[in-house]
């Protein structure tokens, strides 16, 4: 369950470029009536490349209920407004299992394989994308690239095709226009663009809790900007199998 959870926040939190700015912000997690994890997300992007990494972790009963930690790492250049990923890393641990996946890609940056792990036990998998029809191979990709639209014309509104080397989606993301945002959990106070984003797997339908979750309700967040840097503000999630899942940005940092 939480193996969900923290890829939906992966999908919305966001070494690095040389001369550009850092932004880290941290946020903590609830479900249903469990104050369930903090997850912390950095960003880097400039004219060149970019640079995505999130953490997630539970706390508290949760925690002690269902221990995972999770760790997501994207980085890629941009070259005529073409977004282009060089290397993907996930890194995952609960009380039962250890897993990794490693997303390997040419100097072209064309996907070619795919490594993966469970308790050590390493599987590797050549990919063929001849065949293939999508945008990016990565969910933190199209968040780069929603980033620098959000910074160059403050607008949430795309429309992109992921294939991750095994499974296709399809992710719609609307915007709904700038709002008076105020929140009793939130220090922010101010305008934030309110977007909303439906992630529907089109190769195959299955019980994956995550494309199900995401397929037949509205994920809502709220973006603000620090120092002109976008960020999440928050996160909501009307209805998930524990309940409703809000997601709360605490602090916000600017690093040179």
């Amino acid at each position: 369950m939480m193996k969900k959870i923290s890829c939906l926040l992966s999908v919305l939190l966001w070494t690095l470029p040389v001369n550009s700015k850092t932004l880290e912000q941290n946020l903590n997690v609830n479900i249903g009536i469990f104050d369930a994890a903090r997850a912390t997300m950095q960003y880097e992007i400039d004219e060149k490349s970019y640079a995505f990494s999130s953490a997630v972790k539970t706390a508290g009963l949760f925690g002690k209920l269902y221990y995972f930690n999770a760790l997501y790492s994207t980085k890629g250049k941009i070259f005529d407004n073409k977004f282009i990923t060089q290397s993907y890393q996930y890194t995952s641990k609960s009380s039962s299992h250890t897993r990794t996946k490693e997303l390997v890609f040419d100097e072209l940056g064309t996907l070619y394989e795919r490594k993966s792990s469970k308790d050590n036990k390493e599987k590797v998998v050549k990919i063929d994308v001849k065949n293939q029809t999508f945008d990016f191979n990565d969910l933190q990709s199209v968040f780069a690239y929603l980033t620098k639209q959000l910074k160059e014309n403050s607008f949430c509104d795309i429309k992109q095709t992921v294939f991750d080397g095994k499974k296709t989606y399809r992710i719609s993301i609307t915007d709904e226009g700038l709002t008076d945002f105020a929140d009793k959990d939130i220090a922010y106070k101010g305008k934030a663009l309110k977007c909303s984003m439906i992630i529907k797997r089109t190769d195959t339908q299955d019980d994956d809790l995550l494309f199900n979750t995401t397929a037949e309700r509205e994920i809502y967040f709220w973006v603000a900007k620090h120092e002109q840097m976008p960020f999440v503000a928050k996160i909501e999630i009307d209805s998930t199998p524990l309940g409703k899942l809000k997601a709360y940005t605490t602090d916000v940092n600017i690093k040179e």
